[in-house]
């Protein structure tokens, strides 16, 4: 069966019928309608109406209507039904009468002929014949046919009359009435289904008739076509009938046709159809051509000419393909199909001087026969060809240079894959004949691409040669396209050979291949590696990918990234062998490629090329890849601009991703540009220098210029912050900015960012959404804000009506994060780079030049920091500006790195401080929720870090960097912490300058010590200060006076605060930490009443024993002149009344006064009982103890001589004293004493002279009553009292504390070999000895906190450090004995470091220190010191280790590093640059704070109440007296319920601040600070 009509093939255009018609011959002319026949319907030509049925059909002159029954002839009879006429009717119709007379018996027989008997009928008509003639007139033509149209209907007519009527017909064509004949005929053949007795003189006549008939339709046609009616012409009428009259004969008598009578009628059919303009005409040949195929023969003669009619009609006429498809269908079924088929080929092989305008539609129809053929695969009895002959086939045809018959061509190949049967036969077949066809039928094509510009097939054509030609171009690319999918379908099962073919097409086909095919094109040459050097056209395949695929912007990014992948992995190869002049050419393509891209993924895969070449280039070469990414660095806009050509076919949505444009990569083409250039110099620092600096240069510009896309601004800075130096001043890159804290400050961490405020913001707006008012007028947010235009950020406006900036209802994400993604687009080398320095200083003078290899080039840094200096005076872009206020801390932290640029520091210096002082610098865009104090926090940590650089600043300079961080206490919310901090590094580091502004600082702090985030700083600033005697030296008293007055306020305050919330609970179950910094961690995800809460909130009995330390302090600190005028005053402020009026002293204030009492009056330190005081002449010793107010007084006597040793025992320390009474001798004249006369006899050193209580006596008592309140209590001499005695001296005198102390090597990272380590650097034994004084463990009389003192098993020495409150013992690693042999791990060491709160740890790997590394329960802090710069090899090295290292010049880097849960408190949570000179202070002063706070931290969930050694010591007191006085024991506030004269109640309270004594005066009108106020009678 023949394909059914929906697949039959279409011509590439639709046409009217006209028009189509027009084309299949050259000569026809205008067109004319087709009329309205029985069979299948045509088109009718728009503004022609539908002709009406051929029964409905009448004459120009009137006459018949209709022809097609007999029903229709239904003729009146007489009506008197007789046939009393004939004879007369006969005979007036016979010859000689009057023409007239005839014409009327004729219509009067016309009535009755029907009526007669056949006989009668006949011899009417008989009479009536010659009236037809052709001679005749028309009106006697006209009744002589209406009397044999009614004749011929004659129920009784039969054989012999038929035959004599069809005689009597076969005439010559009369165009006037040859529609009566034809009717005739109809009638006579009842409608042309009965043709008994048709014979062949009326045969013969149908080829002329049709000759004549088509003839005269032509020229009906011309003449009347400008005045045309509605409804077809009679001429035209009359052949559709003739050619209906003529296929019914075919097909009912096909027998009466000669030979000669089929090629006459197939002749002048086929010559109807060449010379036509009617569909009609065209479509009735092409039913008479099958109908004589199928119903009877065509003879050979004239098979060429019915094929190749049949093709010019069904590869031109559109609406005609089914019917002219059908009888090709016949005659390829029939017996002459293989001569059909031979034709077929004949007229595809025509050479092209034959194919002329009209065959090439013959052709373009055997074109698509031949497709029909492919696609029917021997369906329906069709031949199957051979593929090669249809492949040979079709060559010809292409060199007919005509675009149409491209079309077709490409069509009928792609009708070879269209199935799976031929899709085998061809994939068994040689390509080579195959794809030279296809390039042949694309030539025109890709020589458009070649010369032309890509055709707009949005633009309607002006002229119709460019409609025509739009047309053809657009079908070939259409059956382009078509060839390509299905050569990317059947690829997978292609042989190797044919796969190399399609290749070589696709590659010649480049333009207009699909996303897919592209791809699968590049993935084979690099599957088969058609662009390394094995293969002979490497170079040519090379050019090929980058010229087509890499270069051409209009492939999609993901499809030429691939491309660049390949090309990339063939040009490695290829530099094997070839040198890279000759390769350079590929690499220029690639940088002109790169140097205006604006797709985001293309660029990040040039980079890959360009990185891995730029680095070996020579400078020549190298010349061209810096402009190139310069140029891509400055482009604008983050999107690519340049469209898909719309030439380039595209395939559905679903069967390949679109472009790269829905998933661009959130960053800029000039971002990825600025990238590469970091990652080349990345690869250069161990390279090239040359290229570091020329790369530098270009950071630089971008880093500065405003017109540079933001993201790539950053990146250029991720780099530029990330410069160090090391010890020999070696330039290298470090991969982390070391800036969390700062990062947090500005919400830019993980915890404090974008996301977390989101989920704020969330939480704000449920709570708040009825309060808040939207603004109908929205901002679109900006990626990039100016600080200069805060409203660019603001997508809503903020009706809150809280101080400062509101938080905007919507946050914009921002460009940089904390760490965020990767800082570098690649991890810098680890080492330094050989080459490139920050000044020509080495490390050591004592090491030559010889010892650095090759030359050494001096970065120029000094630009960089002008660059800074510009972006913080200018502002700008708020996410350039808020990276350098949190990055550029951290690298002004390696002074080494800027050795050369000292005038640019001070500049830096000078405009920071300047900013602060005016408050010039920049405000935050308001939709970040930051405020001007946060950026100021920036500026300030900045500042602080260029103290390390003090030693370039004159004495003024240093004087404003004091006073800029006086203006900062106090001005903002949170600035007061990190000036204070500062400060506190300005003590050790410019002492002078904080002496001059020292009165200053401390009425700031006054101001402001009430505040409870910055009190517990305040205070710890002021204890860190008394031990440093040189800064206050120059304070007058009452300067000395506010720093008692800062204490006094703060303990007044917090006694006030207890009061008003006596129920708040005395410690909190959870705290939010922030390892690394102390300034935003803890503020994130709460409002901004919560933001400052701090450790002085979650611990307040620390902050309130730090203010009676500082008082302590500052108190020892004062000159011994100048002590006991500040008792008064002092003890005014530790005496405290409760709201019923009650004087309260607290344990701290107790043991305070009891300090003053002990040192008030003496430096002597410490004393020591003196254990053989006396000699056997002395007497026998009597010891006897007695509780003397709040001490324990032992006197020992020799009874004898009253030599007598004194301790007293109190609070704050023991007094040895030696107490002997100067007694005279006695003058001659006293006479002995009756005890005398006793002893006389007894052995003198017996002799009792005198009693201890002689000795208590005279020291204490009087004549004046003393209350027996106040009285001394003697204690009984038992074993009870001596434990208690004993008990009591194993409290220090001083507070004690470890602190371990932990060396890391060079690389180390493991706790193994850390605690390995048996020594350390030179600056490590100097820092040691800094910390404290080296002392001898074994039969050491201190606490050693832990260390043995019999056998040295924990070492011989340690360091140490006391003063008269506190003592501090270093469990260092390196001093410990080490077996690694017996202890591996090092167990020993680690149950020291392990179970302290506190370690410091040197760290001298060039590593960061991780505060796991040391897993401990009970380790809370670890303060790390690095080196400034990072130990370079040479100074590793031993052999070059010089002898002087000049180690106090140096700086270090400290950090305070806290565990998790562990609140971050300390003035170095963020990183500070500490000078080797005062680096042992101020790291023991910061061990020491933490370790305090660290044994409040333990005891939180028990209180939080630390009890020092003066109160345990204290408290040991009272309990002896509760015990041995008799008083009872009070609890609660502490109070005793005395009379006038009523003894001292002293109770333990139960509050969270600590023990409380209740104190009535034992005199009435006496207050208790008078009688604690010793001053008064002791100055």
């Amino acid at each position: 069966m023949p394909p059914s009509p929906k697949h039959i093939p279409q011509t590439p255009e639709t046409k009217n019928s006209q028009s189509s018609l027009t084309n299949v011959f050259k000569n026809f002319a205008s067109g004319r309608q087709k009329p309205s026949v029985s069979g299948p319907s045509t088109a009718t030509p728009t503004g022609t109406a539908t002709p009406p049925p051929l029964s409905r059909i009448r004459s120009r002159g009137g006459g018949l209507e209709g022809h097609e029954g007999r029903s229709s002839l239904a003729q009146p009879k007489d009506p008197h039904g007789t046939m009393t006429n004939f004879d007369q009717l006969l005979e007036s119709l016979r010859r000689g009468h009057a023409l007239t007379e005839r014409i009327a018996a004729a219509e009067q027989a016309r009535v009755v002929v029907q009526g007669y008997p056949i006989e009668l009928a006949t011899r009417l008509w008989s009479a009536a014949e010659d009236l037809i003639g052709k001679d005749c007139s028309p009106e006697s033509r006209k009744a002589g046919f209406e009397l044999l149209l009614s004749y011929t209907t004659h129920e009784a007519l039969g054989y012999i009359e038929r035959k004599n009527l069809f005689e009597v017909l076969s005439t010559p064509y009369i165009p006037d009435d040859f529609h009566l004949q034809l009717s005739a005929l109809a009638e006579l053949t009842n409608n042309r289904r009965n043709l008994e007795a048709l014979e062949s003189p009326l045969i013969s006549m149908l080829p002329s008739w049709l000759e004549d008939c088509s003839t005269a339709a032509r020229v009906s046609n011309k003449k009347e076509k400008s005045s045309r009616q509605s409804g077809p012409l009679r001429e035209e009428t009359d052949l559709d009938q003739l050619f209906k009259f003529i296929i019914s004969i075919i097909k009912s008598s096909p027998g009466v046709f000669e030979e000669q009578d089929l090629v006459a009628l197939l002749q002048q059919t086929s010559l109807i159809c060449r010379k036509t303009t009617s569909e009609a005409d065209v479509e009735n040949s092409i039913d008479v051509l099958d109908a004589v195929t199928t119903f009877s023969y065509i003879p050979a003669s004239v098979l060429d000419t019915c094929v190749e009619v049949l093709c010019a009609i069904y590869g031109t006429v559109t609406s005609l393909a089914e019917p002219t498809w059908n009888a090709l269908h016949s005659l390829l079924r029939s017996s002459l199909r293989d001569e059909t088929i031979t034709v077929l080929l004949n007229i595809l092989r025509a050479s092209s001087e034959q194919c002329g305008r009209a065959f090439l539609n013959t052709i373009r129809g055997a074109l698509y026969v031949m497709k029909n053929l492919i696609y029917s695969n021997g369906a329906g009895d069709l031949p199957i060809l051979p593929i090669a002959t249809i492949v040979d086939a079709l060559r010809k045809p292409l060199e007919t240079n005509s675009a149409r018959i491209d079309v077709v061509v490409v069509q009928t190949l792609g009708s070879l894959f269209e199935n799976e049967d031929t899709t085998q036969m061809v994939l068994a077949e040689d390509w080579t004949n195959l794809i030279e066809v296809l390039l042949l039928s694309f030539r025109r094509e890709l020589e458009k691409d070649n010369n032309e510009l890509p055709v707009d097939f949005n633009t309607n054509a002006a002229q119709s040669s460019s409609t025509k030609t739009i047309k053809e171009s657009t079908g070939l690319s259409q059956g382009l396209l078509q060839v390509i999918n299905d050569l990317e379908f059947i690829w997978p099962r292609l042989s190797s050979t044919q796969k190399e073919m399609v290749a070589k097409f696709f590659i010649k086909v480049h333009s207009r291949l699909t996303i897919q095919s592209a791809e699968l094109l590049i993935k084979y040459y690099a599957e088969e590696r058609l662009c390394y050097h094995t293969n002979v056209d490497c170079l040519r395949n090379l050019d090929d990918l980058v010229t087509f695929f890499v270069v051409d912007q209009a492939w999609p990014a993901s499809t030429r990234s691939i491309a660049i992948n390949t090309a990339k992995d063939g040009f490695e190869n290829l530099r094997v062998k070839h040198s890279m002049r000759s390769l350079s050419q590929y690499f220029e393509q690639v940088l002109r490629c790169a140097s205006s891209e604006k797709e985001v993924l293309v660029l990040e895969s040039l980079a890959e090329f360009i990185v891995d070449v730029a680095v070996i280039v020579d400078d020549e070469l190298f010349g061209l890849v810096i402009p190139a990414l310069k140029d891509c660095s400055f482009q604008e806009g983050n999107v690519s601009t340049m469209p898909v050509r719309s030439i380039r076919p595209l395939t559905s949505p679903s069967s390949h991703p679109s472009s790269s444009k829905e998933t661009l990569p959130p960053q800029s083409p000039a971002n990825v540009a600025v990238k590469t250039l970091v990652r080349i110099l990345l690869r250069s620092l161990h390279a090239s220098a040359s290229k570091v600096e020329r790369i530098l240069g270009v950071l630089l510009d971008i880093a500065r210029s405003k017109t540079c896309e933001s993201d790539a601004r950053l990146t250029a800075m991720k780099l530029l912050f990330r410069l160090r130096s090391d010890s020999d001043h070696s330039i290298l890159v470090v991969s982390t900015s070391e800036s969390e804290d700062l990062a947090a400050s500005l919400y830019r961490t993980v915890d404090t960012g974008f996301g977390a405020r989101k989920g704020e913001e969330s939480s704000r707006d449920r709570t708040d959404r009825t309060a808040r008012s939207d603004d109908s007028n929205t901002a679109r947010l900006g990626r990039s804000t100016s600080v200069n235009q805060p409203q660019a950020y603001v997508t809503k406006a903020n009706t809150r009506s809280t101080s400062g900036p509101g938080r905007p209802t919507k946050l914009t994400p921002p460009l940089w994060m904390y760490p965020g993604p990767k800082g570098l687009p690649e991890d810098p080398p680890t080492a330094a780079s050989p080459f490139l320095c920050s000044t020509l200083e080495t490390f050591s003078k004592s090491i030559s030049d010889d010892a650095i290899s090759g030359e050494r080039t001096v970065l120029t840094l000094n630009v960089w920091l002008e660059v800074v200096i510009g972006l913080l005076q200018q502002g700008g872009d708020w996410e350039v500006y808020s990276y350098v206020l949190v990055h550029l801390g951290a690298q002004l932290a390696n002074p080494s790195l800027f050795k050369s640029a000292i005038p640019q520091i001070k500049l830096l210096r000078n405009v920071l401080c300047e900013q602060m002082q005016a408050t010039s610098f920049h405000d935050p865009p308001a939709a970040t929720g930051l405020k001007k104090a946060d950026v100021a926090i920036c500026i300030l940590h900045n500042i602080t870090m260029l103290l390390g650089y003090h030693e370039h600043f004159a004495r003024s300079e240093e004087d404003e960097i004091v006073r800029t961080f006086i203006s900062g206490i106090g001005s903002w919310d949170r600035t007061s912490k990190i000036c204070v901090h500062a400060l506190l590094i300005c003590c050790h580091e410019i002492p002078l300058s904080v002496t001059r502004s020292l009165n200053a600082i401390l009425q700031k702090m006054s101001q402001i010590i009430t505040q409870s985030r910055v009190a517990m700083h305040i205070l710890e600033f002021l204890g860190g200060l008394a031990r440093l005697p040189d800064v206050y030296v120059s304070l007058r008293e009452d300067e000395l006076r506010t720093v008692f007055g800062i204490c006094a306020r703060y303990l007044q305050y917090s006694r006030e605060e207890r009061q008003k919330t006596p129920t708040a609970p005395s410690t909190r179950t959870s705290h939010t930490s922030n390892r690394l910094s102390g300034t935003a961690k803890d503020f994130a995800s709460v409002t901004e009443s919560d933001h400052y809460q701090t450790a002085s909130n979650d611990l307040p009995q620390y902050v309130y024993a730090l203010a009676y330390h500082v008082m302590t302090f500052w108190f020892l600190s004062l000159k011994l002149p100048d002590r006991a005028k500040h008792v008064g005053w002092i003890a005014k402020n530790l005496v405290w009344t409760d709201d019923t009026g009650v004087e309260i002293i607290e344990e701290q204030s107790q043991v305070t006064i009891d300090m003053m009492q002990r040192t008030a009056y003496s430096d002597l330190g410490e004393t020591a009982p003196k254990l053989n005081f006396a000699s056997t002449v002395d007497g026998d010793i009597m010891k006897k103890t007695w509780l003397v107010g709040m001490s324990i007084l032992t006197v020992e006597t020799a009874v004898t001589s009253g030599l007598s040793q004194i301790t007293k025992r109190q609070a704050s320390g023991t007094t040895h004293a030696i107490y002997q009474q100067q007694t005279a001798a006695l003058p001659p004249h006293h006479v002995p004493s009756p005890t005398d006369t006793i002893f006389e006899a007894e052995d003198a050193s017996s002799h009792l002279n005198v009693f201890p209580s002689h000795v208590l006596l005279q020291l204490m008592s009087t004549v004046a009553p003393n209350p027996v309140s106040m009285q001394p209590i003697l204690l009984p001499d038992d074993d009870a009292i001596r434990r208690a005695i004993s008990t009591f001296d194993r409290n220090d005198t001083v507070d004690g504390h470890k602190v371990g102390v932990i060396y890391i090597g060079r690389g180390q990272t493991t706790e193994s070999e850390i605690l390995a380590n048996v020594e350390g650097s030179d600056d490590y034994t100097s820092f040691l000895a800094g910390l404290g004084t080296k002392v001898a463990l074994k039969g050491a009389n201190f606490n050693t906190q832990g260390l043995d003192r019999e056998s040295n098993m924990d070492g011989e020495f340690t360091y140490a450090w006391r003063d008269r409150v506190t003592e501090i013992v270093f469990h260092i690693t390196t001093m410990m004995p080490t077996d690694l042999e017996h202890d591996s791990q090092c167990v020993n060491k680690k149950r020291h470091i392990g179970n302290g709160f506190v370690n410091v740890i040197f760290n001298r790997s060039n590593l960061p220190f991780h505060f796991d590394t040391f897993p401990s329960q009970f380790n809370y802090v670890n303060i790390v010191i690095s080196p400034e710069a990072g130990i370079s090899p040479f100074e590793e090295d031993q052999s070059n280790r010089p002898t002087d290292t000049g180690t106090e010049d140096r700086y270090y880097k400290v950090q305070t590093l806290s565990r998790a849960d562990f609140p971050s408190i300390s003035p170095a949570a963020e990183t500070k640059l500490i000078s080797a000179k005062v680096l042992p202070a101020f790291v023991r002063l910061l061990a020491l704070n933490a370790s305090v706070f660290s044994l409040v931290w333990a005891r939180r969930e028990d209180g939080g109440e630390h009890v020092s050694s003066w109160r345990n010591r204290l408290r040991e007191i009272v309990k002896l007296r509760e015990r041995y006085s008799g008083l009872a024991h009070g609890t609660g506030s502490g109070k005793a319920g005395g009379k006038k004269g009523s003894n001292i109640a002293f109770a333990e309270g139960a509050g969270h601040r600590g023990s409380m004594v209740s104190v009535e005066s034992a005199n009435e009108g006496e207050s208790v600070v008078e009688g604690l106020d010793f001053s008064k009678w002791t100055l």
